[in-house]
């Protein structure tokens, strides 16, 4: 492995793993807003710690090659629930964001990741977030809902308060994390990081 890939391995693995075990302590409590499924109630908007993992699994897409980048994000799981704890979920969980890694992966090979494809990061943001929900929530319904259409339904519809939330801070994310490390790249301050003996360019990629 070259220094250059450790130089951006560690950092995100740390950085979701301090994010994963630090900010659950900050996040402020959900709106007491509810909503009535099927004689549940289930709040409307449900806060969680998704966006920490899926802007490392992004970023890992975006900056290292296909195999490296779904090791970073399934990394930071297996450290941070040896200890958070988990149970079976974590096959969907890991491999969920692993999806994620590998999308940002296909985005990067075929469209680049510079500010030209700021839209494009978004809409991976928010196919990340589509992909891994549907993914992840199909896994719940296999170990704890009844095997039946009701109960399919009934898994994804109480999942929304989620889907909402990780709508909203993936988009955040992406918005004041990913694109300014995209502009960091574009005008080669991240390569310069990496080799300071390096001068780094003084102009910004043409438009």
């Amino acid at each position: 492995m070259s220094r250059k890939k450790i130089a951006i391995i560690l950092p995100l693995i740390v950085a979701g793993i301090v994010g994963r075990l630090t900010l659950s302590k900050l996040l402020p409590p959900s709106p007491d807003i509810y909503i009535n499924v099927k004689g549940i109630t289930q709040p409307l908007f449900m806060m969680d710690l998704f966006f920490v993992i899926a802007t490392v699994s992004m970023l890992s897409g975006f900056l290292l090659d296909k195999r490296f980048s779904m090791v970073v994000p399934v990394s930071v799981m297996l450290l941070t629930d040896l200890i958070i704890g988990n149970n079976l979920i974590f096959i969907f969980t890991w491999s969920g964001f692993a999806m994620i890694a590998l999308l940002s992966y296909i985005l990067k090979s075929r469209k680049g990741f510079n500010l030209q494809s700021k839209y494009l990061l978004l809409g991976t943001g928010i196919a990340g977030v589509l992909l891994y929900d549907l993914w992840t929530n199909f896994g719940c319904w296999l170990l704890w809902y009844p095997h039946t259409v009701e109960g399919l339904i009934l898994c994804y519809t109480l999942a929304i308060p989620f889907t909402l939330w990780h709508l909203l801070s993936t988009t955040l994310s992406v918005t004041f994390i990913i694109l300014p490390i995209a502009y960091l790249k574009e005008t080669k301050t991240i390569r310069f990081l990496l080799n300071p003996e390096r001068k780094p360019d003084t102009v910004i990629a043409d438009n």
